[in-house]
């Protein structure tokens, strides 16, 4: 099976890029991170009044290619929670459709919601004091209903929206990625050492090779299942994004030394955001172990 966008499929993720490029998300993380939450949520109502919100639960292909150039652009704001709410809660897609932000949390693999300071509600009830985070765009709350122990199954809503809320953090992640990637290729050319481009040597070139393939493998998990619906490829996917993911952030700080730690730096804000939402939903560990209980089923 081929996994490719359909053409009008690329116009709207197109679209979404546009957006994201004019709204800078780098600066509207910046911004969160040190209070200011006024243009995150812009561009969050912007992505709402395009469409972006309206095609949780009826369009997961479209929804996961917002979510990649999303996390491409580094936007910040509980985008895979809010819109796992609106999928597997049907009375809530009006109001998300509309600009509403919503956050959740399905313990024990993800104990914690995001955002919770900022949303009109949180699924379940989450504490009013935030939680130490990677990524200080994602503050954390721990939530007060005591989960259920293992190993009985969660609700059917509550599997829902795990399985929609990794999928689409690992639309985010491929995003996170490739937008790393990047930035170290363009550096790799400029950067010389001992008279030459570092992108030059065959060691770098190997390494931001591995990036590549890892990202261009997990791709196609992503978008199958988006299509399939099926928590065995959700898993898969979330597993391979993940990896793939912080395998390009540790490349790009690798080439990059110690500039791409620093505040100052994109590179910076992209790192805390991989390192986040690699566990986030599950981390690869969890993903594998769900994939072979299932497969062991079969």
């Amino acid at each position: 099976m081929r996994f490719a966008l359909t053409e009008e499929q690329r116009d709207f993720r197109d679209a979404v890029d546009s957006l994201l490029r004019d709204a800078n998300g780098v600066a509207a993380s910046r911004a969160w991170a040190a209070g200011d939450t006024k243009p995150g949520l812009e561009i969050w109502r912007g992505l709402a009044a395009i469409g972006v919100h309206s095609l949780a639960g009826e369009y997961p292909v479209e929804l996961c290619a917002a979510m990649e150039r999303i996390g491409y652009h580094a936007a910040p704001g509980p985008y895979p929670e809010s819109l796992a709410v609106a999928t597997a809660l049907s009375e809530w897609r009006p109001r998300i459709a509309a600009g509403a932000i919503v956050t959740a949390a399905v313990p024990p693999v993800s104990p914690y919601a995001p955002n919770a300071d900022i949303a009109e509600a949180c699924f379940p009830a989450a504490d009013s004091q935030p939680v130490a985070s990677l990524d200080p765009t994602r503050s954390l709350f721990r939530i007060t209903e005591r989960p259920q122990p293992e190993p009985a199954p969660a609700p059917a809503p509550a599997e829902l929206i795990l399985d929609t809320a990794a999928l689409l953090t690992a639309a985010q992640l491929l995003g996170l990625g490739r937008a790393a990637l990047d930035m170290t290729v363009a550096y790799a050319k400029q950067r010389v050492q001992y008279g030459r481009a570092i992108g030059e040597y065959q060691a770098v070139k190997h390494r931001l090779a591995d990036a590549h393939t890892g990202l261009e493998f997990a791709r196609p998990l992503v978008f199958a299942a988006a299509l399939s619906a099926e928590p065995r490829d959700v898993s898969a996917a979330k597993a391979a994004a993940s990896e793939a993911a912080y395998r390009a952030a540790r490349a790009a700080l690798q080439f990059h030394g110690a500039i791409g730690y620093t505040d100052e730096y994109d590179l910076s804000v992209y790192f805390k955001k991989i390192r986040s939402l690699h566990a986030a939903w599950g981390g690869p560990a969890f993903h594998r172990d769900r994939l072979l209980r299932d497969l062991g089923e079969l």
